[in-house]
């Protein structure tokens, strides 16, 4: 390949990953219909692109054509690169076969001549289990073994899949925070895949903690972006968020009413009493006051002393613990108290009697 073409088709990349996927296809097109098709690394790295590009723009006669054209290349040359297309093209393409796609990805990443390939590979396997459901663990042991990358795009598309299964496995709160500082290191033009992607995550990560408004403000944000393009991922993707939020649990309502002697918590036919003075009753009336309550005023409430780590921790843990026991008697459906960045968050809405607190 030639400098030129080179530098041509890294333009059309770029182009890509800025959401200008009409221009990266002219680029694209120029390349595949001009050159004879030949089993080169090129071929594989950036025939990728094209082909997303022609499944985003609906330009599915085309698609067929280079689909087919991989399936008898790779029949007549056994290379890695086309071993890899073939693995895209039995999974994305219209006659769908993940059984056959993990077997081709598998001989790629076991294939030391195919170290140009392996990230790519061990991503898109990833993906073949993800789209399994429940084996989280496997697609853990995939992406943990992908090291860090020089390359933007590769590394941000390394650090979305390593914060998803930290969401997969049970740690919302830690994949929100995560979310969070991803989101704002990238550039939403350049990064524009990227930076969809980690939103429609965290909308995802909103419905799991029970944040109902946010989930609606970052569908109500995509919306946009999604209206001015038309290319179709982000709409499945954003419409299968949507479906998430319309069943979603709802968020549990505890009626809280202050004694004299204690707090009466009512949950539907159920309630318990809080006794006054106690440690679940001290950090409960933090809970009144914040959503979320952090360690420093934690300590501060409960220990009557500033927040050392290493002293207090396990002490405040013990208060959480407790208070947790008492409001899951309710049997609200949920962990009513969770741990996040540093403080806990209560899950209900607690709804306080007027004038009572």
């Amino acid at each position: 390949m030639i400098d030129k073409q080179k530098k041509e088709l890294e333009r059309a990349k770029e182009l890509f990953f800025s959401w200008q996927l009409h221009e990266a296809y002219a680029i694209f097109r120029r390349f595949f219909d001009r050159l004879p098709f030949a089993p080169q690394t090129e071929h594989a790295l950036y025939l990728s692109f094209f082909i997303r590009c022609m499944l985003e723009l609906g330009k599915e006669r085309e698609l067929d054509f280079y689909l087919n054209q991989i399936e008898t290349l790779s029949n007549k040359w056994r290379t890695p690169e086309l071993r890899y297309q073939l693995a895209e093209a039995s999974l994305l393409g219209p006659t769908k076969n993940k059984a056959r796609a993990k077997a081709l990805l598998n001989e790629v990443i076991a294939d030391p001549q195919a170290l140009h390939l392996h990230v790519k590979a061990k991503m898109f396997l990833a993906y073949c289990y993800d789209l399994e459901g429940a084996d989280i663990a496997s697609c853990k042991q995939i992406i943990d073994s992908i090291p860090d990358s020089e390359d933007r795009v590769t590394q941000l598309n390394v650090e979305l899949w390593r914060i998803k299964i930290i969401r997969d496995s049970g740690q919302p709160e830690s994949a929100e925070t995560q979310l969070k500082k991803f989101i704002a290191k990238i550039d939403p033009k350049r990064d524009w895949y990227a930076y969809f992607s980690a939103k429609i995550l965290l909308g995802g990560v909103f419905i799991l903690l029970g944040k109902i408004e946010e989930a609606q403000f970052i569908i109500a944000e995509t919306q946009k972006l999604v209206e001015a393009s038309p290319f179709r991922t982000p709409k499945v993707q954003l419409k299968a968020l949507e479906e998430k939020l319309n069943v979603a649990p709802p968020v549990p309502e505890f009626l809280c009413e202050q004694g004299i002697r204690s707090w009466r918590l009512s949950f539907q036919k159920k309630s318990i009493e809080i006794k006054h003075q106690t440690g679940a009753a001290k950090l409960f009336e933090l809970f009144c006051k914040k959503e979320w309550v952090d360690k420093n005023l934690m300590a501060k409430k409960l220990l009557k002393k500033e927040y050392v780590p290493t002293e207090d921790d396990n002490r405040i843990h013990f208060q959480v613990h407790t208070l947790r026991k008492i409001l899951l008697e309710l049997e609200a459906g949920s962990d009513p108290i969770s741990f996040e960045d540093g403080g806990y968050r209560m899950i209900p809405r607690l709804i306080i009697r007027e004038g009572e607190i």
